[in-house]
């Protein structure tokens, strides 16, 4: 049976779809899918993000750990600051990302659910003399996300007196009523905006206090299709969709999880050594798809009868009126404006690869 959020029970009372994700039963939709990515793109949408975990690192070596095991600098965040990062194998391979919150006697870990036994185990496996505990919190605390150009509305509005986070991954504990929330600023459109943390036992009750408070604010729950199209197009790649252990950071795309000056971690000598070389043969980009249909994963890309690629996920974009992607697209083929064939479930689609994020 898949996995299910305490929230299942009041998502379907609010008429919600679902379908199953990362091993668990999440929703689709609430309304239309079109409703949704309007409220994501122009208001504010609500996620719940159980498939996200939270695993804490604690101990007085816990940053000097983490430092010396990812690609970003870690030592150098204080409290209420934070930062995306990649834990890869020695061959430079991405094993799973994170996005890292510091906090005065922890290190918070927000990982894919799916990821997090793997995630412990690669953990663990390297503290040897390390004061370092390294402690699985996903059973005991829920992971919410208000995201949109007015989710920094929705927050000032509901947490008076406090203004919202605004680098990326500065955070702080906020009171609401008998609620604590720890507030993080997360982009995960486009648009950006706020992942929240609570106990999962007020997780319903944070989820209620939202949707029945800053309704002005043109907030409504969101599902899994409107966020995925908005995740692709602002190019944001899921670990499992757009990138595993096969993919080097550099092709992805993702120079904001690397530090070019902290000096060494697991992996780090295959990041210098594309980085010196100035490029790599394959990176992740755009593909505005000719047609509605989606592509498949794992679709394969062609040019002048030569295979320049594949698909790694596509879906129908309301705004856009067309079908769009994210693939994998060879240097002789990456140049936006190039003509591909993508050859789909019907048949052969025309294509033009196109930067990301989308315009």
């Amino acid at each position: 049976m898949l996995e299910r959020s305490v929230l299942f029970g009041t998502q379907r009372d609010s008429g919600a779809d679902f379908v199953e994700f990362r091993g668990r039963e999440v929703p689709k939709r609430f309304t239309s899918l079109d409703e949704e990515y309007a409220a994501l793109g122009h208001e504010a949408g609500l996620l719940d993000l159980s498939v996200q975990s939270v695993v804490e690192l604690r101990g007085r070596d816990r940053s000097r750990f983490l430092h010396g095991m990812v690609t970003n600098d870690i030592r150098s965040l204080s409290p209420g600051q934070g930062c995306y990062a990649l834990m890869l194998t020695p061959q430079g391979r991405i094993l799973t990302d994170m996005r890292v919150l510091c906090l005065e006697e922890a290190l918070m870990l927000l990982v894919d659910a799916d990821l997090v036994e793997k995630d412990l185990a690669l953990l663990r496996r390297y503290i040897i003399a390390d004061q370092v505990d390294v402690i699985d919190r996903s059973a005991d605390l829920a992971v919410l996300s208000l995201q949109g150009p007015r989710a920094a509305e929705v927050i000032a509005g509901l947490f008076r007196g406090t203004s919202p986070p605004e680098a990326p991954f500065e955070h702080r504990l906020i009171q609401v009523g008998n609620l604590t929330v720890r507030c993080a600023r997360v982009r995960r459109t486009a648009s950006g905006g706020y992942d929240l943390i609570v106990p999962e036992s007020q997780s319903v009750d944070l989820w209620n206090l939202l949707l029945q408070a800053e309704k002005p604010a043109g907030l409504r729950p969101v599902g899994l299709e409107a966020w995925n199209v908005r995740r692709l197009e602002a190019g944001i790649p899921w670990y499992g969709v757009d990138m595993d252990e096969a993919r080097i950071p550099l092709e992805t795309g993702l120079e904001e999880a690397i530090s070019y000056s902290k000096g060494c971690y697991i992996g780090q000598e295959v990041v210098a050594r594309a980085t010196f070389r100035g490029h790599v043969n394959r990176k992740l980009t755009g593909l505005l798809l000719s047609s509605g249909e989606p592509a498949r994963g794992g679709d394969k890309i062609f040019r002048n009868g030569q295979e320049v690629g594949w698909v790694t996920d596509s879906a129908y974009s309301p705004g856009l009126r067309r079908a769009i992607a994210l693939a994998y697209v060879r240097k002789e083929a990456w140049d936006p404006g190039t003509s591909v064939g993508v050859n789909c479930a019907g048949g052969r689609t025309d294509a033009e690869v196109t930067q990301i994020p989308f315009d």
